[in-house]
């Protein structure tokens, strides 16, 4: 059975990119279709495997995926899709969709699953007189090009609930971090650790709430360490070495970063909770904020949520003292290993 698999970009490293991996890893001659790719971005097997990708390529090249100019750009995504073919040699096409890549255009005697992993629609909103006459066209476009897939799996039941109505064909496919890189660290460890400061999701918070957050914790005397990409956080930097900006950072250095911290603070909406669910694994409990989606996966002891920035002091007592098992064991649900062995089994019981 020939495999192949598509995404929406392959611009930097994220949670997208890591299913992406997770596939390829069973299917080790599957070649990718994707809107954009940029070379070299993303180091390691993605950029082992022969790569299709649209004219987009040359036009949007924004430091992650779905940045400005990939929204500017979004009206040009179906035509350029419709130009991007997998050819009929292929037996069966794993989609990875963000949202855009649905619309791929594939022979008719291939088998596509769609697994939505996140919806990038969510996140946002059109900006400008130009943008906001093209989008419902795009939204349009996106929606009803998930009928071209046999199968669309997705993230949660909230997911599965609105899907159901609109496909044939939909099932809950549980998403994954790698768990294995963030273990919980012995007792005797963590007492080595610090833990007198908080970590923050730096990619979950735009500049106004960062700015926002930062005055709340400076005004209670509490520390704190932004930890992720930062780029878009850029002028609130003291100097470029800024101390309570942490960056991105490899598993083994994050892992430890996170087991000594007092809490994790998240001000992500929308999507699979990826370093929410680290923090968790590590022994160490999260904020993340009432209307967070976030809740559709994780919300057992340690997980902490409020209405606002200002209601995080009420929850700062709580978090000390919970059992560290008890939060690492809510996250074994979504191991990396056992969304492998469920991936394999489903596209083995097809029979192509």
């Amino acid at each position: 059975m020939k495999v192949a698999v598509s995404c929406d970009a392959l611009m930097a490293r994220d949670h997208v990119t890591s299913v992406v991996e997770m596939v390829l890893a069973l299917y080790e001659d599957a070649e990718i279709y994707t809107i954009v790719h940029q070379a070299g971005r993303i180091l390691g097997p993605v950029e082992q495997r022969k790569i299709h990708s649209t004219y987009l390529t040359n036009v949007i090249d924004d430091p992650v995926a779905f940045g400005k100019s990939w929204w500017k750009k979004a009206h040009l995504i179906p035509g350029a899709c419709r130009n991007l073919y997998v050819p009929c040699s292929v037996d069966l096409l794993i989609n990875i969709s963000s949202g855009f890549s649905q619309g791929i255009s594939c022979c008719k005697g291939v088998y596509q699953i769609t697994y939505l992993v996140e919806n990038i629609f969510n996140k946002y909103k059109a900006q400008g007189f130009f943008q906001k006459i093209f989008r419902s066209y795009v939204d349009s476009w996106a929606e009803k090009s998930m009928a071209t897939a046999n199968e669309l799996w997705v993230t949660c039941e909230k997911d599965f609930e609105f899907w159901n109505q609109r496909h044939p064909q939909v099932r809950v496919m549980s998403p994954f971090f790698k768990a294995s890189d963030f273990p919980l660290f012995p007792e005797a460890t963590r007492k080595a650790f610090p833990n007198d400061f908080f970590a923050v999701d730096a990619e979950s918070f735009d500049q106004s709430s960062a700015s926002e957050l930062i005055e709340v914790l400076k005004s209670k005397n509490l520390k704190f360490k932004f930890v992720g990409n930062d780029f878009h956080l850029t002028p609130l930097k003291r100097n470029q070495e800024d101390s309570i900006f942490f960056g991105s950072r490899c598993s083994g250095e994050l892992a430890p970063f996170l087991a000594a911290s007092r809490g994790f603070i998240s001000g992500q909406k929308f999507g699979f909770p990826t370093r929410a669910l680290e923090a968790l694994s590590v022994g160490t409990p999260v904020w993340i904020p009432e209307s967070s989606e976030a809740h559709h996966f994780i919300n057992g002891p340690g997980v902490y949520k409020g209405l606002s920035l200002e209601e995080l002091s009420q929850t700062f007592s709580e978090m000390e003292g919970t059992e560290p098992r008890k939060l690492h064991g809510q996250t074994t649900k979504f191991h990396d290993l056992k969304f492998k062995a469920e991936l394999k089994r489903r596209v083995d019981s097809l029979k192509l």
